[in-house]
């Protein structure tokens, strides 16, 4: 399992956009986010956004992802109303409609990688070339600030994410089944959701371990 780089395609044809209305209906339980302090994240989302707004992709984004966690003005993956929207223009090829609808769910929560994705894709097709590149770049970093955290193969390895809807992107980034079977594993020191799958590419049943400390602390800690 290895990841290259997003390209335009990945995020909106390896089956996350195409199962929106599934992961956001009642097929699928997304956990909620713990919220954190309030307004404890705030400023240093805020000042995280303002440098990668102007063009600063040099920041953590990591930190980013986190900061968005425990801030009281960041939605991480917006309301599942308004993804459908953002789908059903891109179907449509309503691309200027698809991206105002995914700009102001980025509004809401930079650290959104599906509606980054649809805003580089939007505007690749409007030619609009140097916003394309911004969010394609943006999509990258996200996804590599996952990414970068382990492989995922094992426990102590896992990747580490925000919330469910970020192992999801996960499973599509890497060629793996949107849908499929996840445990949950509690404990301490850390907590896990394993994500098993058919790999198309060999056949073979894989596990993907997602360290989920972030919204789901360990019990007794």
């Amino acid at each position: 399992m290895q990841y290259s780089g997003i390209t335009l395609q990945m995020i909106a044809f390896r089956g996350v956009f195409a199962t929106l209305i599934v992961l956001f209906g009642t097929a699928v339980s997304i956990q909620p986010l713990a919220a954190g302090p309030a307004d404890q994240g705030d400023s240093a989302y805020r000042e995280l956004v303002a440098k990668a707004s102007k063009g600063d992709l040099s920041i953590d984004f990591r930190a980013l992802r986190i900061a968005c966690l425990k801030a009281s003005s960041c939605d991480p993956r917006g309301e599942s109303k308004d993804m459908v929207s953002v789908r059903r223009a891109m179907q449509l090829k309503d691309y200027g409609k698809a991206a105002k609808l995914a700009e102001a769910l980025i509004d809401h929560g930079f650290v959104n990688i599906e509606a980054q994705a649809a805003c580089s894709q939007a505007y690749e097709a409007m030619n609009k070339a140097g916003k394309a590149k911004f969010h394609h770049n943006v999509t990258d970093l996200l996804i590599r600030s996952i990414l970068g955290t382990g492989d995922g193969r094992t426990k102590e390895t896992a990747f580490e994410v925000i919330g469910t809807f970020e192992e999801y992107i996960v499973m599509s980034v890497l060629g793996l089944p949107v849908l499929g079977s996840q445990s949950l594993m509690p404990g301490k020191p850390h907590s896990y959701d394993v994500q098993e799958r058919n790999d198309p590419k060999t056949g073979k049943t894989v596990s993907v371990y997602f360290n989920i400390d972030a919204f789901y602390p360990p019990k007794g800690l």
